[in-house]
């Protein structure tokens, strides 16, 4: 059980508080961070969101950031992790190298755009 104060309100959280918020949510995940909870990603906002509800104050998902968040959580015992940005475009383009021939080198000139 931790103390925590948001945006000057204080209260009292447990792991265990996550967890059950858990079981009621999908599965999803932020832009740019994921929570484990068990062997499941949910994003960091929603929980605490639903956690700030469920502990009936009065702040709502614009009044925190998702640094907030991670913290809260982070400080309750769960891995929250960023999200690794994916080069969609190069392996894209991997993927037709061979295919289709214009006469140039498609996963070389990829390169030079998605550099």
């Amino acid at each position: 059980m931790i103390e925590i104060q948001l945006r000057g309100q204080k209260f009292v959280a447990t792991p265990a508080d996550i967890k059950n918020i858990a079981k009621h949510l999908p599965t999803s995940h932020g832009r740019k961070y994921v929570t484990i909870v068990g062997d499941k990603v949910y994003a960091p906002k929603e929980l605490v969101d639903r956690l700030l509800i469920e502990k009936k104050l009065s702040l709502t998902r614009v009044d925190f950031t998702t640094m907030d968040a991670v913290r809260i959580l982070r400080r309750l015992g769960f891995d929250t992790v960023p999200l690794k940005e994916s080069r969609k475009g190069k392996r894209t383009l991997s993927s037709f190298a061979g295919v289709i021939s214009l006469g140039g080198d498609s996963v070389k000139e990829g390169d030079l755009w998605y550099e």
